[in-house]
């Protein structure tokens, strides 16, 4: 049975690494694709331990899934990191995914968004989502720029 959630990058790391639901042959793949991620979700990444739960009842999948995202889709250059985030806030503000919209919206940061790119983005979708839609977005941003605030001082 896998532990609950990680809160730090050491700590996935860790364990990946000693993880025994994890075989040999595919540690080292899934800690690179692993480093790629961290790359771009940076340290508060709430989504980092999915590479140990998922690795933990499919390997292959994981790195598939991981090669794909990560090794594939957020390499191409027909976009910057940037406005593929941006482009993920309007995909998940419009389908309600509230967990991934958090991970994207520090991901947007990350990568250069300003919070008022971040708004306007999130505005554009009561036009294609709703206002619930754009409410529960707003909601979602508000909190994590609040907390990047206190963050900075």
């Amino acid at each position: 049975m896998m532990p609950e959630m990680p809160f730090t990058i050491k700590e996935t790391r860790k364990m990946i690494s000693s993880s025994k639901e994890i075989s040999e042959k595919n540690r080292e793949r899934i800690l690179q694709l692993h480093k790629i991620r961290e790359a771009l979700f940076g340290p508060n990444d709430v989504e980092k331990s999915n590479f140990v739960k998922w690795a933990g009842f499919d390997e292959e999948l994981t790195i598939k899934v991981a090669e794909f995202f990560y090794d594939g889709m957020y390499k191409r250059q027909k976009l910057t990191q940037r406005e593929r985030e941006l482009c993920a806030i309007a995909a998940l503000t419009a389908t309600r995914a509230e967990k991934q919209l958090r991970t994207h919206i520090r991901a947007a940061r990350n990568v250069g968004a300003s919070q008022e790119e971040i708004g306007e983005v999130i505005f554009q979708m009561i036009a294609y989502a709703g206002m619930p839609a754009f409410v529960n977005a707003m909601d979602i941003a508000y909190d994590i720029f609040c907390a990047e605030d206190a963050e900075n001082g």
